[in-house]
């Protein structure tokens, strides 16, 4: 039997999982968002160069199993920059239900992620009728 190799728990990037330009492909962003589809298995979703864009990519991004990890990470830091922790919360009927919280270990990330949450409710707002513009 030969090596036998586990998967990391952890989120950063191991060199198997960074993807490897091909000719006429453009590199990858500084930013990457890595989602967790099973315990120990997380996958790149999405990669941006801006962090306006990492940020709202990171904000939209659907965990891939319940409970599920769902970081987002500076490949040029190369550190996790932002992570979902989930809390367990009930419903009125007392349903338990995952609430996500997402942390921020940047504060320009956090603001953006503030700044595109208020600009996400605007456009509901805006939507559903319920702005009164003059």
């Amino acid at each position: 039997m030969g090596l036998v190799k586990s998967n990391p728990t952890n989120l950063e990037l191991i060199s198997e999982t960074v993807p490897v330009s091909a000719s006429g492909v453009r590199n990858a962003g500084r930013f990457q968002v890595i989602v967790e589809y099973a315990a120990g298995v997380c996958i790149p979703a999405a990669v941006a160069q801006s962090r306006e864009e990492a940020v709202e990519a990171f904000m939209i991004q659907m965990p891939g199993c319940e409970e599920g990890e769902i970081a987002l990470f500076d490949r040029e830091e190369q550190r996790v920059v932002a992570f979902v922790k989930w809390k367990m919360t009930t419903t009125e009927l007392g349903f338990p239900t995952f609430h996500r919280v997402n942390v921020f270990h940047d504060w320009h990330l956090a603001l953006l992620a503030c700044q595109n949450k208020k600009q996400v409710s605007l456009g509901e707002d805006v939507q559903s009728g319920s702005l009164v513009c003059p």
